[in-house]
């Protein structure tokens, strides 16, 4: 699986490295407009703890020459051993070593869209490599992030083997600025909350997803081809891909201590969400935490379904209205619709016999990302980027109920067509743009109706034009209920 992995998915830039000695642990942290006080604090935390640091150095598109100048510098002032063109190899103590990686020396700068998980992608590919090559000794990837400090020893912490991946403790140390402190505890207030209803209600994707505290099993980060090419969020599509092939692991006890600071790498997450809670009048102001019903109301309807897979003729809508309000039920049961639930029913029901391996199924039906959309719906998110994610037909799905649903007036939109798996290519749903440029991009079924979607919405008010020419009409089945909302519209043949 690794070998597979390496040779015919990894991102490995002129690598990897060919390096004399081993450590015992490695540490994969993407750094981009970051001083050098992260390196200080490694050095004093684990100055006796073998330990290969991969330091992947990038700066995104359109950002300032000179932001990683500082990091650059430090190394440089360390005993370094150059590798190869963009690797070095820098000696912190005896036993501590920085491996960095210039991905701009190797690449260019990173493409906008791709951002930080490019950076982690490299970092855990270049990681995983070394692992093989017997030049890492434990079989975790250990992430984290600039802003993460990690307390000594520990790195000798033993993790269960049959876990995919293992999400460490954390919280936010106070910082120099009390207001940014204060809206920083409240976000990890916000997380935790959200993380503990979960686990309250026994969905297996109860778990944080920080990319700053988590390590990933080398098996299962190869199973699940490595860290997704997005700008933010990639730890969270990651984890949840992992927890698909074998169980999550929540550490408990002393962790990770992550900095209280205000940051703009990624257009959403934790900087974003502290920028707007700084930025209202009051933090009451801001929309914080979900009301625990909705939860208990997840938690019905997943041990309804769970039910259903077993029956042989269920009635779920009939089902929904014995165990909640007349009102939500009907609702649960449009959404259900939607889903497509009842194939989902019936597709577990063939593939598995045995009540475990259909809760298996049910388990991933039910996955972290369909909880996402549903979220975002109520959220004030405006933009998103999914390309580069993997997203079949059925997360697309997903993300077309959120644009139908959501509260906030979404201006921008980046998926990956459905159409041709072998093919997929990108674009993106811009607001206030007259025409949509769809020719030969692959659709699928689930890519128009997240065109119709789009086309019902305030951000596609001025559309006069949609050219889907190269694609098969044969691909190209419309909601019969919908109209096209445009001047012209020139198909495929």
């Amino acid at each position: 699986m690794v070998t597979q992995y390496l040779s015919t998915y990894a991102i490995l830039p002129g690598g990897p490295p060919k390096i004399e000695g081993d450590w015992h642990h490695v540490l994969v942290v993407p750094s981009f407009d970051e001083s050098a006080d992260f390196l200080h604090r490694l050095t004093a935390t684990q100055e006796h703890t073998s330990l290969l640091i991969v330091l992947v150095i990038n700066r995104p598109e359109g950002s300032d020459a000179a932001c990683n100048d500082e990091v650059g510098e430090y190394l440089a002032q360390q005993p370094t051993q150059s590798l190869q063109t963009g690797y070095q190899l820098h000696q912190l103590s005896e036993a501590l070593s920085v491996l960095s990686i210039d991905l701009e020396a190797l690449e260019g700068p990173t493409p906008a869209a791709q951002g930080v998980g490019r950076a982690r992608r490299v970092g855990c590919d270049t990681a995983l490599a070394l692992i093989q090559q017997g030049v890492i000794k434990s079989p975790w990837i250990y992430s984290g992030d600039a802003d993460a400090g990690w307390p000594e020893g520990f790195f000798h912490s033993e993790w269960p083997a049959q876990h995919s991946a293992i999400c460490l403790p954390f919280t936010h140390e106070p910082g120099g600025d009390p207001t940014v402190t204060s809206a920083t505890l409240i976000y990890e207030l916000k997380i935790h909350h959200y993380m503990l209803q979960l686990e309250r209600i026994g969905t297996p994707y109860a778990f944080h997803t920080l990319g700053s505290s988590c390590a990933l099993h080398n098996e299962a980060y190869a199973a699940v081809r490595g860290v997704p090419l997005r700008s933010a969020g990639e730890d969270f599509y990651l984890l949840n891909k992992l927890a698909k092939i074998a169980p999550v692991h929540t550490a408990k006890g002393c962790g990770v201590t992550l900095q209280s600071r205000r940051s703009q790498r990624a257009p959403f997450g934790t900087g974003p969400a502290v920028n707007e809670l700084l930025t209202a009048e009051r933090h009451s102001d801001v929309p914080i935490f979900y009301d625990a019903r909705c939860f208990d109301t997840l938690a019905i309807v997943i041990e309804r379904f769970n039910h259903w897979i077993l029956e042989p003729q269920p009635d779920p809508k009939r089902d929904l209205h014995d165990y909640v309000d007349p009102v939500i039920a009907d609702d649960l049961s449009d959404l259900l619709t939607r889903w497509r639930y009842q194939r989902a029913i019936q597709h577990i029901q063939r593939a598995a016999a045995a009540p475990s391996a259909r809760q298996k199924h049910a388990d991933i039906w039910f996955d972290g990302f369909k909880l996402l959309t549903e979220s975002l719906k109520t959220s004030q998110v405006t933009e998103a980027n999914f390309s580069s994610c993997g997203l079949g037909p059925v997360a697309l799905g997903h993300v077309s109920e959120w644009v139908r649903e959501a509260t906030a007036a979404l201006n921008l939109m980046t998926v990956t067509s459905t159409g041709n798996e072998r093919n997929p290519q990108t674009y993106t749903l811009t607001g206030g743009e007259e025409k949509i440029e769809l020719s030969n991009k692959e659709l699928g079924p689930a890519d128009i109706q997240l065109l119709f979607a789009w086309l019902a919405t305030p951000a596609a008010a001025a559309i006069a034009r949609i050219d889907l020419s190269g694609e098969s009409t044969r691909h190209l089945v419309f909601p019969s209920e919908t109209r096209l909302p445009v001047a012209v519209c020139n198909l495929g043949s």
